[in-house]
């Protein structure tokens, strides 16, 4: 685990000596030998945020600190920290800081600026220490699903919340069942694709499906999606909602994953619900379910 450490610390390193510098996330990826989505959970579980989101968070820090300590002009500094218009970065400096630059510089307010983290392994174990999760390993048959996609914004790029818009999919989902031929209950599957594989889109789907026993007809409106037969991890989640959700996701990616006899396999993450009265009760739980391959 420790090299895997050191190397998200150096990334962190290099991309203070480059802010303004394009991140091409498959490039980053392919250093790493695993896939944008297994880098960019990878990431966030051992730096605390999206490298997207600590990207932007060091870029307006570092214009922060140049609109208040030196007489360089605000659109010398935009470009500076790798804003390519004024427009767009008194936008995102806007967001970010509540005021414009203009306006930043005038009142000089006091603010905490984000500062570069300091990777440690006392940071990563603070995963293990408050989820334990062992998985059950498991081999799955192929098996389709069938389900309504809803467009989110992309976790990795986005800042918006997106779990609220997922509720009136599954219960357009529920009230559509008898439309899909050939269902196969008690499962529900809930399912994040990105429509390159690569998920670096601003724009992911997510699938609120269920299995089916054969390639029957799609109604208007859903989509199919085929899981192969894989080797998978399946992890408990106790409760259904955001924060379990992802504090889950960052265990199983920035502390069980390295640690375990396995790599990631090819193919998407899954939630996988039981139909039962409890699957509209989040107190019911779920499993969260990763594809894997056996280390050689």
């Amino acid at each position: 685990m420790q090299p895997t450490v050191q190397r998200i610390q150096g990334l962190v390193d290099q991309v203070e000596e480059n802010l303004s510098d394009e991140i091409n996330i498959v490039q980053l990826a392919d250093s790493f030998n695993v896939s944008p989505w297994h880098f960019q959970r990878l990431f966030k579980a051992l730096a605390g945020d999206t490298i997207g989101g600590y990207v932007r968070g060091r870029r307006l820090t570092e214009a922060a600190r140049l609109l208040t300590r030196t007489d360089l002009g605000i659109i010398d500094i935009a470009f500076r920290v790798g804003f390519n218009s004024h427009e767009a970065f008194t936008r995102s400096f806007k967001s970010y800081f509540g005021q414009s630059p203009s306006d930043f510089r005038k009142n000089r307010p006091l603010v905490i600026l984000n500062e570069k983290p300091l990777l440690s392994m006392d940071l990563v174990h603070h995963l293990e220490r408050e989820i334990k999760h062992t998985p059950t390993i498991t081999t799955t048959p192929e098996q389709i699903i069938i389900g309504l996609p809803t467009p989110i914004p992309s976790p990795f790029i986005s800042e918006d919340a997106y779990c609220e818009s997922l509720w009136p999919s599954w219960m357009s989902l529920l009230k559509r069942l008898d439309e899909i031929q050939d269902k196969q209950p008690p499962k529900f599957y809930g399912i994040t694709a990105s429509p390159s594989g690569n998920f670096t889109e601003d724009t992911l789907d997510f699938i609120a499906g269920i299995p089916v026993s054969s390639n029957t007809h799609v109604p208007s409106g859903m989509i199919a999606h085929t899981f192969p037969e894989q080797l998978v991890a399946m992890f408990d989640v106790s409760i259904i909602d955001k924060d379990t959700v992802l504090k889950t996701i960052d265990y199983i990616y920035g502390y069980w994953l390295p640690n375990s006899p396995y790599t990631r396999g090819s193919g998407s993450d899954y939630e996988l619900f039981d139909e039962s009265d409890g699957f509209i009760d989040p107190n019911q739980g779920s499993k969260y379910v990763i594809p894997i391959i056996a280390k050689n």
